[in-house]
């Protein structure tokens, strides 16, 4: 059997609020480009892109659609999830948190195929620029107004 010395006890109890400390300094840590990547990275593999590009596009995404966000624990826990690969704890959440990172998911790769040109690069390997919003992206449409003969 094995005997538990005060001091044993106190070192296990001080090395549990060390890393309860450290996890959270980690959770708390999480920006909007850490969600919107781990998100984006979920559906679309691997990101090439500049952080200073994402930055952008979280800029510019947080501006247009405020209420799309989670609210800041739940997405700190959702980076966290993701970040360490374990997205099936996701089905642990209720329905209406499932719904709003369900949504989020949504427009985030909305917004970053709008606000990128993910979808125009030559190659996969090309990295991944932000562009800001473009009215229309059809380049075969003719945006002048027509002329009175």
């Amino acid at each position: 059997m094995i005997e538990v010395t005060r001091r044993s006890a106190l070192a296990i109890l001080a090395g549990g609020v060390a890393s309860t400390g450290v996890a959270y300094a980690a959770v708390s840590s999480f920006s909007d480009e850490d969600l919107i990547r781990v998100s984006l990275e979920k559906y679309l593999g691997r990101l090439n892109m500049r952080i200073e590009h994402l930055q952008q596009f979280a800029l510019e995404f947080r501006n247009r659609n405020p209420w799309v966000f989670p609210s800041e624990k739940l997405s700190d826990a959702v980076t966290l999830v993701e970040a360490l690969k374990l997205g099936a704890a996701r089905r642990l959440l209720p329905q209406q948190k499932r719904e709003d990172l369900r949504r989020f998911d949504r427009w985030v790769i909305a917004e970053f195929h709008m606000l990128t040109d993910y979808a125009w690069r030559s190659s996969p390997d090309d990295p991944i620029r932000f562009t800001g919003w473009h009215s229309c992206t059809n380049p075969f449409a003719a945006l002048d107004p027509p002329r009175n003969a």
